[in-house]
This record gives C-alpha cells, structure tokens and sequence, in this order.
C-alpha cells in the first residue's frame, strides 16, 4: 500500500498511534454490532420461537413472572448438577426474553422485528469479519484513508497473529482422534489436493503466487486462518485477503443455504452429511450453521473433522514455502540464487503457528479451565481479530483488485465447487461408521 512500518522500531509508533486507534474504535464499534445484533437478537429469535410455538398450537402460555421463574430454575438445577460433578460441561446462561419482547410475542402471536433482523444478518454471516472488512473497505474506496492514519492501520494487520494463537485454547488433540483414520484420510485427499490444484492451476494461469496462496489455504483448510497463516510466505497484499475471503464467504453462503436441503434431497445420515460439510464448507462459522441446520449429530461430526483441518494448516505452510519459495529459486541456473529448503523453513515458517499448537496441546493436558477456554477462544480471540481485520479493510483499494484480474475468483469457486462434490461421493460411498461420535 506503500506504507512500510517496523513494529519493533519505538522511533515508528508515534506515527502508528494515530491509525491504530481509530482502527481500535472501528474494532469497538463492530463488536458492540456483533454482540448485540448477530449474538443477543439471534438468541432472541431463537427463544422467541421457542415461546411461540405452543401459542400458535393452541396451548396456554405462561405468565411473563411464571416463564422468567421457571428458566431461573431450570439453570439453577443444571448448575447445582455441574457443581455436584454429575455433569462435565458447565450450563449456559438461558436467555431471557425481555417483559415487553414477552407481551408482543403473546399479543400478536409473531416474533419482535428485531429478532428477525438480528436471525438474518446471523444467516447472511455478517459477523464482525464481514462488516469489518466490508466497512473498511467502503471507507477506503470513497471518503479515504488520510496519510496520517496510514501507518497504523497497517501496524493493526498484525494483530491478528496472536488471535490464532489464543483460539488454540479452544482445541483438543483428543477431538481429532475419535474420527478414526478414515477422517485423516478424507482430510487429507481434500485439504492438500485443493491446495496443489489451485497452486498449479494458478501457475498455469499466470495469477499472483501471493493470491494463489492464500486462495489455496482457505479453499483447501479452513477459510481466514489458513489464508492468514500462509500470507507471510507468499508476500500476500491486502487485495490478495479480498478475494481468497470473498471467494470463502460466497461460497460458503451459498452452501450455508443449499446443502442442507441436498442432505434431505440425498437423505444423508447426520454423520456422513456432518463429514461432507466439515469438509467442503470453507468457512468455520457457516459450516457450523450448516451443520447446526441438519441435527446435532452432524453438528458433532462436522466439529471433529474441521479441527483435523485446521491441524494442517502447518502442512500446507510448508507446501506454500516449498512451491512459491524454494522450487523457483532451485530453477534459477546461477547456483548462488539456490536456496537451502531448511533455512527457508526456518525463516518463511510463522512462528504463531507453533503458538497455536502449543496452546492446543495445554488445552489437552487441562492447563485451562473450561472458563478460561472460553474466555481465550470466544472473546479475547475476537478483540484480536477484530483489530487486525480494521486494519484489512482499510487497506483494500479497489485499484489494487483491478490488477489482481476476475480469473482469482473463477479459480477459487470451481475449486471449492468439485471439492464439494468429490467430498459428497466420497463420504456417501464410506458411509456413517468411521464418521459416527459416540455421546
């Protein structure tokens, strides 16, 4: 973008602090949007269509006092349960619906307007991610980024790194055995052929390696954290992050709405439509919706195989750095241009993603508590996220996807499309057995 900034040179952050703070105040603002709109009214759609249905079945309702007494007690009753250690995960906190939102539901027998919006925008995906990119983009593209800003929204870009890091608390090694070997095997044919594919693919297209890269990563594993991961390596700019995400959030929208139907249409069984939508949806929120929309069977399946994904992520780094750094310096004549494999690794590979691991496997030996894991993978995760992807969208130019060429989001698609149906026919000839998780 033309800006270059050093985080560890102090004599740069006076200049960074200007940019970096409104893209901590963008930060605020959208996860404020995210908590209130895609998380509270969401769950208020949810709870709302739960009150409404006896009412539209004829039954009496309850009393506004008598519904809030009786949720009250029926978490009271889960936490004295967990307390007692007769059950292992620790209850949510039921939501409850507000007097007022109560008496409308009751009245007019429909759900509050605002429920429904809140349901939609949490259907179309438009998460913080989407909002923060989007919004930050649409801020670059008409009013601009005055000079001044510029370096710190640069220096936010970062910030996403130690996210990854954090979301490892929410992980467990154990997860990802309980899919058996067959689950490593679907992983593996559908995460590193993607990967080669569109690599290749691009090659011959002459597309931008940084593209390519990132559009391989989320296609192939698990959409904005494989694209972030492999972004180092392949030098990716900020338009690169544009069109591997939007690719990763169309396609998964589509999906989102499409493959559930297809899973009736087929009569799938939970645990094989569970494996094709861990597999083919690109995006981990929507292939949770997806999943969550069949049954919670699915929803188990679909979880496990999705962490195996994100398990190789250091796989496809290492192909990354192998295709786009090493095999074109071994092509060079002039021996003093070759470079040595292991000092590449060891210079390319990111070292948040060893972080990542570390943090997976103190998960695994109950360094933190369910608290904690919740606390580190739900919420910090965001915050971190968050001002890192303002950051993104402020440097999204739409000059600079001008030059990427159309040919980026062709490639992704049709990848993400056959590997989609290559993933169907496989799990249905495999069939529920190795895909099943016992509760």
């Amino acid at each position: 973008m033309g800006v270059g900034v050093d985080l560890t040179d102090v004599r740069q952050w006076p200049k960074m602090l200007p940019g970096f703070i409104v893209c901590l105040l963008l930060a605020w603002l959208v996860l404020q949007y995210d908590k209130y709109v895609v998380g509270d009214l969401h769950r208020g759609y949810g709870e709302a269509s739960k009150v409404l249905k006896p009412i539209k079945e004829g039954k009496e309702p309850l009393p506004y006092e008598d519904y809030k007494k009786q949720k009250e007690e029926s978490y009271k009753k889960a936490m004295e349960k967990y307390q007692a250690g007769l059950e292992k995960k620790k209850p949510s906190k039921p939501f409850i619906l507000k007097k007022e939102d109560y008496e409308f539901i009751l009245q007019n027998k429909a759900i509050p307007g605002k429920f429904t919006f809140g349901e939609r925008m949490n259907q179309f995906q438009l998460t913080y991610v989407a909002v923060l990119l989007l919004g930050g983009m649409l801020i670059r593209n008409t009013v601009g980024v005055p000079s001044v800003l510029q370096p710190g929204t640069v220096a936010a870009r970062p910030f996403i790194k130690p996210g990854i890091i954090i979301l490892g608390a929410y992980y467990m090694w154990s997860d990802v055995l309980k899919v058996g070997l067959i689950g490593f095997v679907l992983v593996v044919i559908f995460v590193l052929g993607t990967q080669i594919v569109i690599s290749l693919w691009g090659k011959k297209a002459k597309a931008d390696d940084g593209l390519m890269g990132l559009m391989g990563a989320g296609v192939g594993v698990c959409g904005v954290s494989a694209a972030v991961a492999v972004a180092p390596v392949v030098n990716a700019k900020p338009r690169d992050f544009f069109y591997a995400i939007g690719t990763i959030l169309l396609f998964g929208t589509i999906a989102l709405f499409t493959f559930p139907y297809i899973g009736k249409l087929l009569n799938l069984h939970q645990a094989v439509y569970g494996a094709w939508v861990g597999t083919a949806i690109l995006n981990t929120a929507q292939l949770v919706a997806a999943a969550t929309w069949y049954g919670h069977e699915a929803l188990l399946t679909a979880n496990v195989v999705n962490i195996v994904r994100i398990g190789f992520i250091p796989i496809v780094v290492l192909w990354c750095i192998y295709y786009y750094v090493v095999r074109p310096a071994r092509q060079v004549g002039d021996v003093t241009q070759r470079l040595n494999t292991w000092q590449v690794i060891k210079e390319k590979f990111p070292i948040f993603i060893l972080g990542f691991f570390i943090m997976v496997t103190l998960n695994e030996l109950k360094f933190f508590s369910p608290e904690v894991r919740d606390l580190l993978g739900r919420d910090i995760v965001k915050i971190f996220m968050a001002i890192g992807f303002a950051g993104v969208g402020l440097n999204i130019a739409f000059d600079d996807l001008k030059k990427a060429g159309g040919s980026a989001f062709a490639i992704g698609f049709i990848a993400a499309t056959v590997k989609a149906i290559l993933a169907l026919l496989f799990v249905m000839a495999i069939g529920p057995g190795p895909f099943t998780i016992k509760q």
